[in-house]
């Protein structure tokens, strides 16, 4: 038999930014209790609104599996005497159990051979078990911050004020820090205040719907969207949805409304980026923009209360929105009484980090570098790059963006053109900080690209010069998100820059800030920070794990080229004497690596190959092969077509095989042993221009 359990927690209002991560807990805490109870379950559901986090777990088994458990006694040496016969430890182990001598068995552990004994456990009942699951399920929740109420101990995002808990028709008993568990539950605090019985789990949606409350966060979401949809639709045009906004929102209210309102048309003055900012970064309202993407002085806000209460809701907001735009159009017009010149000099009183500078100096840093990535890149951009860079930190001293820190590149775009400068300019100062994360939108401009890079190469340099290096899941300066970016900048826009000349140029343009016997150890530690942001993307492009060490273990100086070798890699791997080709190159490599001084070939030796030594027609057919393939396998390398040279060097597999299957490497004769040390490694070295084949494991 089996029954439906329901578990909610009613709260003060807890964060939006709260609610998701405590819903995926309560899912995976109740599944891993309910699993150690041998319980079994069906599907589990969340819900969360401002109020309340709630678990639903369908098809609850009324009782854990039966089952049998190992429980490992004394060594068996300890248990039994010489004779085998049983000794005080293994009576007292029996004893202590439960269970006759005779029924102690021995097993094979790491540790040697140990007694056992089988014993059956009989599962609880699930109404029992669960009075000690629920309440570990809510003191197990982690939040960013917690706090006690009252006299109580129990610390939690906000104060609970009841619990409900079900399972089937019944009420699960249990006390946690002097509240007792009950079958009721609240609605809407101000639509609904009264308590509302719920007789069985599958009734708890329906009747806080029917108390104004929509529980199931995905259901208000859409009602949500759709109500922006309609509204702003009724207005000829569009609503703008920032889909975290709308994830937000969703977890502010718990009976969602959605009004429209407007504002004064001379508002419409201002950027658009200004107006978007003002209604979704502190009023969380959405904006309405006509068919051509242009704003219309109308807005979006999502209410959690009764539609009678429409009127007084858009007009209180109308007179906060006015204030705020007001506000902005202060900034606005504030700010453009400097020129960007001016601007740019007052850098020089802010600090940007102690011991890196002022902000001045990161700007004329930044400028030195694009300007040099601009010049491998292409000459021509050289000039609009560096003007992008010299104005692209200006804005950070605006008073729009004091008020809206996330328009900051945005506003040094509006400015600029307001001031004359280039369409490219504005456009690379707009597009300096992009990617904002893993998933965002990457420049779209060469010279935004650029700018960007280098402010990020300079960012993560600086740091890694005085110590600010992330730890674990420490990053508080976001340098793995800024290398990431980087990264996928580079790879992206294909610039075939060299890593280590960008890192050593950002070193440099530190100055006496850094120690010249410092720069090398920085240097290979920004590089091997890299490397492992190098590889998390590739993996996650599709390449597998082990074709990615192979080609990263082999460089990674250019990314782009890295990256090419790679998907070459994971193409030709799918071939069918794949595997054997790689077993070959293993088997050479580990040849090579015989620590032997006396017959071990240096790996600066050049060929070093005597063809009077080669004895054997298996190596002479290897090197044969090898001077037929070698100047077509470097011509297709230098043409960077890894996918052919790979096929190319595909051709070899035989010869290795015939090689390895009739030719001893290590005899004693030292001049024969170093030729064919020598063959090895002029093989393994063509291969080693792509990657290095003994990090493959089994068959592509």
């Amino acid at each position: 038999m089996r029954k439906d359990m329901l578990l909610e927690i009613g709260t003060e209002e807890i964060p939006a930014n709260y609610i998701q991560a405590a819903l995926l807990q309560m899912e995976e805490l109740a599944k891993n209790f309910l699993r150690d109870e041998m319980i079994n379950f069906g599907e589990v559901k969340t819900f969360g609104t401002p109020r309340r986090l709630a678990l639903f777990v369908q098809g609850v088994s009324t009782s854990g599996e039966e089952r049998t458990v190992e429980i490992v006694g004394p060594p068996k040496r300890v248990a039994f005497d010489k004779s085998g016969e049983p000794a005080k430890a293994g009576f007292g182990f029996a004893k202590s159990q439960g269970v006759e001598v005779r029924r102690l068995k021995i097993k094979e552990t790491q540790k040697g051979e140990y007694v056992y004994v089988e014993k059956k456990i009989t599962g609880r009942k699930t109404e029992e078990a669960l009075k000690e699951i629920l309440p570990k399920i809510i003191t197990s929740l982690s939040f960013a911050k917690s706090m006690c109420w009252g006299e109580g101990s129990l610390r939690f995002s906000r104060p609970i004020r009841w619990i409900l808990a079900l399972f089937g028709r019944e009420a699960v008993k249990f006390s946690l820090d002097g509240m007792s568990s009950g079958d009721f539950t609240f609605g809407h605090r101000f639509l609904s205040p009264g308590a509302i019985k719920v007789d069985r789990p599958d009734q708890y949606l329906e009747k806080l719907s029917q108390a104004f409350c929509i529980a199931n966060q995905e259901e208000r979401r859409e009602i949500i969207r759709k109500d922006l949809k309609r509204l702003a639709k009724e207005q000829g045009g569009g609503v703008i949805v920032e889909e975290g906004l709308l994830d937000e929102v969703t977890c502010l209210v718990e009976y969602p409304r959605v009004l429209l309102g407007h504002f004064e048309e001379e508002f419409l003055a201002l950027p658009g980026d200004v107006l978007i900012a003002s209604m979704t970064s502190h009023q969380r309202y959405f904006p309405v923009a006509d068919q051509e993407g242009k704003l219309l002085p109308a807005f979006l806000v999502v209410a959690n209360n009764a539609q009678s209460a429409a009127k007084e809701i858009i007009n209180g907001n109308r007179r906060v929105l006015r204030a705020r735009l007001s506000d902005a159009r202060f900034f606005f017009n504030e700010d453009r009484k400097s020129s960007q010149e001016e601007i740019v000099e007052r850098e020089k009183d802010v600090i940007f980090e102690e011991r890196l500078g002022s902000l001045y100096d990161k700007t004329e840093r930044i400028v030195k570098l694009a300007g040099f990535i601009a010049s491998s890149v292409d000459s021509a951009l050289v000039p609009v790059v560096e003007r992008a860079a010299f104005l692209s930190k200006a804005d950070l001293l605006t008073e729009m963006v004091g008020e809206f820190p996330k328009l900051q590149g945005i506003m040094g775009y509006h400015y600029a053109l307001a001031q004359g400068e280039e369409k490219e300019v504005a456009q690379a100062i707009k597009e300096q900080y992009l990617p904002l994360g893993a998933k965002d939108p990457l420049p779209e401009t060469l010279c935004g690209a650029i700018l960007s890079l280098a402010d990020k190469l300079d960012t993560i340099v600086g740091s890694f010069s005085i110590g600010l290096i992330p730890t674990g899941s420490e990053d508080p300066y976001g340098l793995r998100r800024q290398a990431q970016g980087a990264v996928n900048i580079i790879l992206d826009k294909k610039f075939s820059l060299s890593l280590r000349l960008l890192i050593n140029k950002a070193l440099k343009g530190l100055g006496d800030k850094v120690k010249e016997e410092e720069k090398k150890p920085i240097l290979l530690a920004v590089l091997d920070f890299f490397s492992q942001r190098i590889r998390y993307i590739l993996i996650e492009s599709g390449l597998k794990q082990d074709e990615v060490e192979a080609v990263l273990s082999v460089g990674f100086d250019d990314l782009v080229e890295a990256e090419e070798r790679a998907k070459a890699l994971n193409k030709v791997r799918v071939k069918a004497d794949f595997e054997s080709l790689s077993i070959g190159f293993k088997r050479a490599v580990n040849i090579l690596k015989k620590d032997d001084p006396q017959m071990r070939v240096p790996r600066d030796q050049g060929s070093g190959i005597r063809r009077e030594l080669l004895r054997e027609k298996a190596e002479e057919e290897l090197y044969s092969r090898y001077l037929e393939i070698e100047p077509e396998t470097k011509g297709l390398l230098r043409k960077r077509n890894y996918q052919e040279a790979l096929k190319v060097l595909a051709t070899l597999r035989e010869p290795i095989d015939n090689f390895f299957d009739q030719v001893m490497v290590m005899v004693e004769d030292r001049d024969l042993c170093s030729n064919r040390l020598s063959l090895l490694k002029l093989v393994t070295d063509l291969f080693l221009r792509i990657a290095d084949f003994s990090y493959l494991k089994g068959h592509g």
